[in-house]
Order: structure tokens, then sequence, then C-alpha cells
């Protein structure tokens, strides 16, 4: 996520030694709410990466010997996940699950360290297709994503302290929602379709935006160079890059998303 960042226009520092990057424990935290555009809950996980003044991600795992150090991979914390029972449709807020919990739409991320300043978040929506494993720790397995009906949402740098922030996935016009897409082709400087490493779009939308849902996606390739991103909150600007199998990364900005509505957008790379 740290290459999203620095596409987004975060300047990020060498990796320092461990020692000269640690942190003390704040107990502070960043919390809020997920649910669908429609106001149903959903099954999502959560990605968070605290990030220092100078733009490095950090490791948050309070039970980690590197805690509060830059980090190279990875988020700073293991993802949240919420509603591991809740299917691709979502679900009436509070329902009872097959395991005898109910729903939720609340998130945190606590014990930040004192040299975060804020947060980028990502949330990936997924649904429950009858596979309720667990893992070593004994937490659920997560579900595959699913973009049909609602799509994935993240915030740029939410302040740490930050409270009761809503995050809404946005939700396809199928559903009567208002998502749109971006889609396009990759080609080299001879105009061959060629195949890329990564190709990503992430909203340019301040975190704090009303009505607090913005959307990140990735590509999914029908052909050979050729791609779509779907399910992409509307009525926002998304800045895109592509890298090659070589490394190199093809960044474009201030590309508009309406509603229900599919932007074109080629890449030379």
């Amino acid at each position: 996520l740290l290459a999203l960042a620095v596409a987004a226009g975060v300047a990020a520092a060498p990796a320092s030694p461990a020692s000269a990057a640690c942190a003390s424990n704040t107990g502070k935290a960043i919390s809020g709410t997920v649910f669908g555009q429609d106001g149903r809950d959903v099954n999502v996980s959560i990605g968070f990466d605290l990030v220092d003044s100078s733009g490095r991600a950090l490791n948050a795992d309070p039970k980690s010997s590197s805690y509060g150090c830059a980090k190279t991979d990875g988020y700073s914390v293991p993802q949240a996940y919420l509603n591991h029972f809740v299917g691709p449709e979502g679900a009436p807020q509070g329902s009872t699950m097959k395991d005898g919990n109910k729903t939720t739409r609340a998130w945190r991320v606590g014990s930040i360290p004192s040299n975060a300043v804020g947060a980028y978040i990502e949330v990936y929506h997924r649904g429950y297709q009858g596979s309720p494993c667990k893992d070593s720790a004994g937490n659920y397995c997560f579900n595959p994503q699913t973009l049909t009906k609602y799509g994935n949402s993240n915030k740029h740098l939410v302040p740490v302290g930050t409270s009761n922030l809503p995050i809404r996935l946005p939700m396809t016009c199928g559903f009567k929602g208002t998502a749109g897409a971006i889609k396009g082709v990759v080609t080299n400087a001879a105009g061959q379709r060629v195949t890329v490493r990564s190709l990503y779009a992430w909203t340019e939308t301040k975190w704090n935006a009303y009505p607090y849902y913005q959307g990140w996606g990735t590509a999914v390739f029908s052909s050979t160079g050729v791609y779509r991103v779907p399910s992409l909150a509307s009525r926002q600007t998304y800045v895109m890059w592509a890298t090659t199998t070589s490394g190199t990364v093809v960044k474009k900005t201030g590309i508009k998303v309406n509603d229900c509505g599919t932007t074109t957008v080629d890449f030379r790379v």
C-alpha cells in the first residue's frame, strides 16, 4: 500500500534502521463504521497502513519487536475482518448470522505508534460462499472478493484520533447504485498490447468528503493488455498507475468516474 501512497503524492523516505524508527505506544486509535451504499451490513476485510510524517509505513503491531519501525511489506497490522457469514448481497443491519453472532459495522485500529500521523485504509468487499474455515489462530479465513453488488473503498491519510468515520461501499447500477468503471488498453511503444505487473485505480478524494465513499480497484484483464476496473465509487477523480514487468511505473491523474459510466483510459508503457 505504501506504493499507492507514493503514487498519490505522499513523499516516502527511505526505510531507516529499526533502532531509529521505533516509537512508543500512544494507546490512540482510529475508528468508524463500514456499510454498503444502500445501508446494509457487509462482509469485508480492512487493511490499515499507519504512516509517519515522512510517508513511511510503520509496523503498528504492539506485539512485534519492530513496533513503530518502518516496514517494507504487508499492512501495519493484520487486516480486520467483519461479518464472515454475510453473502455478496449484504444483510440488514444487526442481522443474526449462522454462527449466532449479529452483523456489525464497527471497525477500529488501536495501539497507534507515537510517530504515526495518519492511516491509509483499504476495504475489500467479500461474500460468504459456504467455507467457514479458520486459521491456526482461530480466526475465520477471508471469503473471496466479490464486486458484483458492492465495490471496494478506501481512505487517504485519516488523522490519528479520528473516530466515528463512516466508510460506504459503492454499489453497482444493477442494484440501483451509482458505481462506474474505468477501461482501456495497455500497449508498448510499437502499439502492441502488453502484459503489466499491476494496474490500480485509487480515488483522489479527501478522506472526509461527504458522502464518505471513496473507491479503489485493481484492473481485471479480459485478454492481453485489455483491462477494466469495475465497481468504482462515482462523482470523483482517480489516480491510476501501471507497473510494467520491468518495474517501470506509468501514472495518470484526474480521471473522472461518473454515475454508472465507464471512462476510457489507455496506457502506453
